[in-house]
């Protein structure tokens, strides 16, 4: 699904900027980085376009972000939650509730207002991630002239996109929106996964009555219990061609979303 996450959260990520930081350098920005973040709950998966983006940086963190997930599992279920055993809690766990893309948020925040190094380092891996998955979305034509098909092209071409953005001052302005943008494409990323078969624990550490007991009374109560954002019939497993519509719908969407800011640059003065 990392097409039609990397679209919703570049629409998400233009959509805020275009309020934040209505410049085109903000723009591209809140595009890039929007794209980033709606993969970042996949780094809970060996095998993600997020996790492999950065090289060691972004294995090493999927590494700690796992057993993290999986601990806080153990941590946290309850008995009507499924028994913790290998790597029970890992996917579609933790790292894809909305409490912990609030937290990540809140975290990357702060830490741009501690040090610049933060937010450069944040955009350049959210950039990277970003093209990886988006390389696909571009005509055969265009990602053969540029070259994109290659491994090392993403992160080449994230490397430069985060210069001109520090060049032109985006990263610095963008502040605690830069936080907002990360935790809200980690939401769409979760809510898109919500409208699969598998579904999310969104209400995660909030105690709930179990599917299975269907609000009786007796449930001892579950932590990790799935909820979906669709009804059953309207529900798709991943990888299903409703997808490519999404990927596609969101990315005209996001056209349409950036074009005032964009004309207003060609229509302004030299």
């Amino acid at each position: 699904m990392n097409g039609a996450h990397a679209a919703t959260g570049l629409l998400t990520g233009t959509t805020v900027a275009s309020i934040a930081q209505p410049t085109p350098p903000g723009i591209a920005l809140g595009a890039l980085a929007g794209a980033g973040a709606a993969l970042l709950p996949d780094i809970d998966h060996d095998q993600s376009t997020i996790t492999k983006s950065a090289g060691p940086l972004t294995r090493g963190t999927a590494e700690l972000l796992q057993t993290l997930a999986r601990w806080t599992y153990r941590q946290t279920r309850l008995p009507h939650d499924p028994r913790a055993s290998g790597k029970t809690g890992e996917h579609r766990g933790l790292i894809h509730t909305p409490v912990f893309a609030m937290l990540v948020g809140a975290t990357l925040a702060g830490a741009t207002l501690a040090s610049k190094w933060v937010g450069i380092i944040a955009v350049y891996v959210l950039t990277s991630a970003a093209l990886r998955s988006l390389r696909w979305s571009l005509p055969g034509g265009v990602r053969g002239a540029l070259h994109l098909q290659r491994r090392a092209a993403p992160p080449l071409y994230a490397l430069l996109a985060t210069a001109a953005l520090v060049y032109a001052h985006a990263v610095a302005d963008a502040g605690v929106w830069l936080g907002a943008i990360v935790t809200l494409g980690m939401v769409v990323h979760s809510v898109g996964d919500g409208a699969t078969n598998s579904g999310i624990p969104f209400v995660w550490p909030l105690k709930r009555s179990c599917d299975r007991c269907r609000g009786g009374s007796g449930c001892p109560g579950a932590r990790w219990d799935r909820q979906h954002v669709l009804p059953r019939s309207l529900r798709f497993p991943a990888g299903a061609g409703v997808e490519k519509f999404v990927e596609a719908g969101s990315l005209v969407v996001a056209a349409f979303v950036a074009w005032p800011t964009l004309t207003s640059l060609l229509a302004s003065p030299v």
